[in-house]
């Protein structure tokens, strides 16, 4: 194939019955999405089945455990244990299969990172009992016995012979990230001094190898092994080395390997190494020479480095560009570029790329909303892609009757109603009274400027989508009963954003973020969130000495912004703890963030007393007056329900939807719930 991702679409061959179409590798991710007792569901079944529509080289089904319950770190995971799995599994092998993908299954073992508190938990297992355990959340950890280790050999390896009974054509072995494998490979989690102990690197590598090798005894020549590995670990001196894990990879190839797959895993700082992008805003400084690899691939290098070593191929992964992939396997770095992320924003990706459609692709967006919702043990979600996990009740076609729509408001939510009421052959007319899309998302671009997540695309790719789908835009256009009236539709999306409610204090030394954004978004508009940004760094309207109010996301992110501008920042609220609409994984950083950059707290305070010449009077939680000394204060604007046109229509237009933060009671619905809102309506329109 010629074109611009030529490599990524060059055949490659794993064995001698297994040829991958591209280099396009769906990794393994944990999505939440079996029956509660592990087996295979229909609605894994239509997500997996909407991947392989989008023709990638190869998918992997995420991570699978050999071992019920101590194999899981929480339930539900796709169950290996018992033959009586396998019509299940079959059933998912032949939803790949009928698309011509090879269909590959991750095997893991939680060991050290099972969860104790779930259903039929127990103590955690692991080489080695380590205190602390490598991650905060985890137990401590059970040593295991060395006849033990070999009957988790065997069970790993009838877990592959299952696979291979369901009709997959291969595995891959987990000995990444926090899984029972890579704490034997590790010198900072392995402390055995028998045959599996961190005497040699052999002898850390043993259990994985003794498990590819009986994997090869039960399933024959011809069944693909992958091994998906750390190309080092970061942050503790006793980590994997990069140069010790191209020994391990050459010792994999060794035992039987057909693939390797090269992630990361870290300590402290670094314990999300295998997301870059979580690394880079909150990051202490010595992440940098990490995080500035993020664009160009930062696990890459460790990739290629294996690469070098062995005589099969090996696939790099981690925040990878489209154009980034297609120059590491152009180059030979690896043989193939694995995504993950991007698949869960639009799975019919690879499709799309090959035909030269790449504008059609919706982007991710590295929020990491999908994490968030995997660490409260939910069905993992989407922020930009709310059929993530629908695939099989949210389905789009025709309308049974075509519609003249009025959609007014042109932010996420409206613009995807839009988009998907369009799709299925309405007639729609989307209005804003302000001049431009995305409603107040270019002002969130212009706040995150310089963050991995990335907005701008989001919105580049919904005025593409809306101008070929022919969805007539009217903007500058304030939408009043009378218009509706004069317009006759037979349907109003109202997707208006929430009502700015009133700041808790006024005073000359208070500005709200509302009125911010009211004088900023013109400029936005004109010169982009990113020149924006880079002018505010040179000027910006407030003093020195800034006392923020709230503790919401949105507030989080203000601080973020004036503390990148050199100013002194103080974060107040009534509040108890920040977190209000903020995920989990920036729940865990902020607090060190904060700290690291010196910004006071002063949450559960019980009354703002007034604004005078030193700054805002509180009464603490302690019900102690205190002065935050500053020279301005910012409110985090709250919103509330905004209704009043909706009412106003009642009896204009009998169907007529409230979507989006328009309908919230309870703050802010963010990009996420819009965008859920927005697909929902159009799919019920």
């Amino acid at each position: 194939m010629s074109g611009k991702y030529s490599a990524l679409f060059e055949p490659l061959q794993l064995n001698s019955k297994v040829t991958l179409k591209n280099r396009i590798i769906k990794t393994a991710q944990w999505f939440i999405y079996p029956e509660a007792d592990g087996s295979v569901s229909d609605r894994l079944v239509n997500f997996y089945k909407s991947l392989a529509a989008g023709k990638p080289g190869q998918i992997t089904v995420e991570e699978s455990i050999c071992e019920y319950p101590l194999g899981a770190s929480n339930q539900p995971h796709i169950r290996l244990d018992e033959d009586r799995f396998i019509p299940g599994l079959t059933r998912l092998a032949s939803a790949i299969h009928e698309y011509d993908i090879p269909a590959i299954v991750q095997i893991t073992h939680a060991g050290p990172a099972h969860n104790p508190a779930q259903p039929g938990g127990g103590q955690p297992i692991a080489p080695s009992s380590i205190q602390p355990p490598s991650e905060p959340t985890q137990a401590v950890a059970r040593e295991l016995t060395n006849q033990e280790i070999k009957d988790l050999i065997e069970k790993f390896a009838q877990a592959a012979r299952r696979c291979k009974d369901a009709g997959f054509d291969g595995v891959e072995l987990h000995c990444a990230h926090y899984a029972l494998v890579n704490a034997f490979l590790s010198k900072r989690q392995n402390k055995r001094q028998d045959e599996f102990g961190c005497g040699s690197l052999e002898n850390r590598a043993r259990f994985p190898t003794s498990i590819l090798r009986r994997m090869r005894e039960l399933c024959g020549p011809d069944f693909v092994l992958g091994v998906r590995m750390n190309g080092r670990e970061w942050g503790d001196p006793l980590g994997t080395t990069n140069e010790e894990a191209i020994a391990f990879a050459k010792l994999f190839e060794a035992a039987g390997a057909n693939y390797i797959q090269v992630s990361a895993y870290g300590y402290g700082a670094y314990w999300m190494a295998a997301f870059p992008d979580y690394i880079s805003v909150m990051g202490p400084p010595d992440v940098k020479p990490f995080t500035d690899q993020i664009n160009q691939g930062a696990l890459v290098p460790d990739a290629a480095m294996i690469r070098k070593a062995v005589h099969i191929p090996v696939s790099a992964v981690g925040h990878l560009s489209f154009e980034a992939a297609e120059k590491v396997v152009k180059d030979g770095q690896v043989d193939m570029a694995a995504f993950g992320r991007k698949f869960m924003a639009d799975p019919s990706f690879p499709e799309k790329l090959k035909n030269g459609l790449e504008e059609d692709i919706r982007p991710c967006t590295s929020c990491l909303h999908c994490l968030h919702v995997l660490f409260t043990n939910q069905p993992v979600e989407c922020r930009v892609n709310a059929f993530l996990g629908h695939e099989g009740e949210m389905v789009i076609g025709p309308a049974e009757k075509t519609k003249k729509v009025m959609v007014v408001g042109a932010g996420p939510a409206g613009m995807e109603a839009a988009r998907v009421a369009a799709l299925r052959g309405h007639e729609v007319t989307i209005y804003d009274k302000a001049g431009e899309l995305g409603g107040l998302t270019p002002m969130a671009a212009f706040i995150k400027s310089g963050s991995t997540d990335e907005i701008p695309p989001l919105l580049a790719w919904y005025e593409r989508q809306l101008k070929k789908l022919k969805v007539n835009i009217k903007l500058g256009k304030e939408v009043t009963p009378e218009l509706v009236k004069k317009e006759a539709p037979d349907v109003v999306v109202l997707a208006t954003g929430g009502k700015p409610l009133e700041a808790p204090i006024t005073s000359g030394k208070v500005v709200t973020t509302e009125e911010l954004k009211n004088k900023a978004k013109t400029f936005v508009r004109w010169l982009g969130p990113d020149a924006m940004s880079a002018l505010t760094k040179v000027f910006l309207p407030t003093g020195k000495n800034v006392v923020v109010v709230g503790s919401d996301l949105a507030a989080l992110e203000t601080v973020e912004f004036l503390v990148n501008r050199g100013k002194k920042v103080t974060l107040v609220d009534k509040a108890e703890a920040i977190g209000n609409g903020v995920g989990i994984p920036q729940i865990i950083k902020y607090p060190i963030w904060l700290q690291a950059v010196g910004v006071p707290l002063y949450l559960g305070i019980k009354e703002y007393k007034t604004v005078d010449q030193e700054g805002l009077v509180i009464v603490d939680k302690d019900g102690q007056q205190v002065t935050l000394k500053c020279d301005s204060v910012m409110v985090v604007t709250q919103f509330g329900r905004n209704d009043t046109l909706y009412r106003a229509l009642e009896g204009i237009v009998s169907e007529r939807y409230l979507i989006g933060d328009a309908k919230s009671t309870a703050g802010l619905a963010y990009i996420h719930g819009a965008i859920r809102d927005g697909a929902n309506v159009g799919l019920e329109i």
